[in-house]
């Protein structure tokens, strides 16, 4: 009988070290947001959308840079794009650059897609996932934010209401550095 309790006693620690663990993960898990060691932004050059010519991120070196990746298939991407563009409007002369990267292999519905949202900002076509896969893109939309340097700032999976307080805070801190700001 003691050797029961003992036994129990065990199983009910083992089930509540389980129940942390899963807590744990799934708040971890549940914060679509990250900040981390800035580390410098892939370099890549891109088809525009809907012009023969072509977008590199290079270009865009002493701007803050959003890169957001979607499909038009992507409900949480239908949600993020109009936040994007009032969030490009309203930052742009301070030096915001959004970038969208398409990742879809239907480019007419691409473009339809951006013909239906207006969107003000480049799009590019990510033929062949190339980028996708250099940024190691888990699902959409996937975005980074990347400071005057070309470091990745700041990264999120997925678009939801909740997110909009953080990335504006977080652009608006990256558009108050220099160039030459340390980390």
């Amino acid at each position: 009988m003691i050797r029961n309790k003992k036994n129990g006693m065990r199983a009910w620690q083992r089930g509540l070290l389980l129940l942390g663990a899963a807590l744990g993960i799934a708040l971890v898990a549940a914060c679509g947001e990250q900040r981390f060691d800035a580390h410098e932004a892939k370099a890549f050059t891109l088809p525009l959308l809907n012009s023969t010519d072509s977008l590199s991120l290079e270009d865009y070196r002493g701007d803050v840079v959003y890169l957001t990746f979607w499909a038009s298939w992507c409900e949480p991407c239908r949600q993020e794009m109009p936040y994007l563009a009032q969030l490009w409007q309203r930052h742009r002369e301070a030096g915001l650059q959004v970038i969208g990267i398409n990742v879809e292999e239907d480019i007419s519905a691409a473009r339809q897609f951006a013909e239906d949202h207006d969107l003000p900002f480049p799009l590019v076509q990510d033929t062949g996932r190339m980028v996708s896969k250099l940024y190691r893109v888990p699902g959409f939309p996937t975005h980074f934010i990347i400071d005057r340097r070309g470091r990745i700032r700041f990264s999120g999976l997925s678009f939801n209401l909740a997110d909009v307080a953080a990335v504006s805070q977080e652009v608006e801190t990256l558009l108050r550095e220099s160039v030459d700001a340390a980390d």
